[in-house]
């Protein structure tokens, strides 16, 4: 009986070492993911960049968009209409831009009225900052081919709601806000 006691307590050590050194190795390889945390792209490598920008808005958007670095290189070839950039004064707000958003900018920059034929959309979900220092939460911009179709809307940051930005120019376009804060939430800068 003493033999069995013995064989059984050998049996349940052997079984005991073996779950032991299966967890340990288990543990092992577990500290090792966390000590080894997966290679985060460095903050200006083509990687990272990429990353920033498509960020910039929805999956369904960014998807097949076409990349571009801040000098104009295409980082990320798409194979749709999108294209991903920088943008705002600074150059530091990640956009997404559809044709007819960046007709409308680039006549803006170019001081000419906009020609755009349909609908255009700039996805700017990390927000950015105007040309005013007015803090704006993540939105979605919205071009018209008539600015004037924008007269119904409100001209002043709204709580939440959509409204005007560049009303009564050639260069109206409606804001609206997504997620985040809203622009009656973001502080607002002296004298405006």
């Amino acid at each position: 009986m003493k033999r069995n006691v013995v064989n059984q307590s050998l049996s349940v050590a052997a079984v005991a070492i073996f779950l032991g050194l299966g967890l340990v190795a288990s543990a092992l390889a577990n500290q090792n993911e966390v000590d080894q945390p997966k290679k985060k792209p460095q903050a200006d490598s083509d990687e990272a960049i990429i990353q920033t920008l498509l960020s910039a808005g929805p999956e369904s958007v960014t998807k097949h968009a076409t990349v571009l670095s801040r000098a104009g290189k295409v980082l990320q070839q798409g194979s749709g209409e999108w294209v991903c950039r920088f943008a705002g004064l600074a150059g530091d707000t990640p956009t997404c831009l559809d044709s007819q958003s960046r007709a409308y900018f680039k006549a803006r920059f170019q001081g000419k009225t906009p020609q755009v034929d349909r609908i255009g959309l700039t996805y700017m979900l990390h927000g950015m900052t105007t040309d005013t220092g007015m803090q704006m939460p993540p939105h979605v911009m919205v071009i018209v081919p008539d600015p004037t179709d924008l007269k119904q809307f409100p001209t002043a940051p709204q709580s939440g709601a959509p409204w005007v930005m560049k009303a009564n120019t050639p260069y109206a376009h409606l804001i609206i806000p997504v997620g985040g804060l809203s622009m009656g939430a973001i502080p607002q800068p002296s004298g405006q």
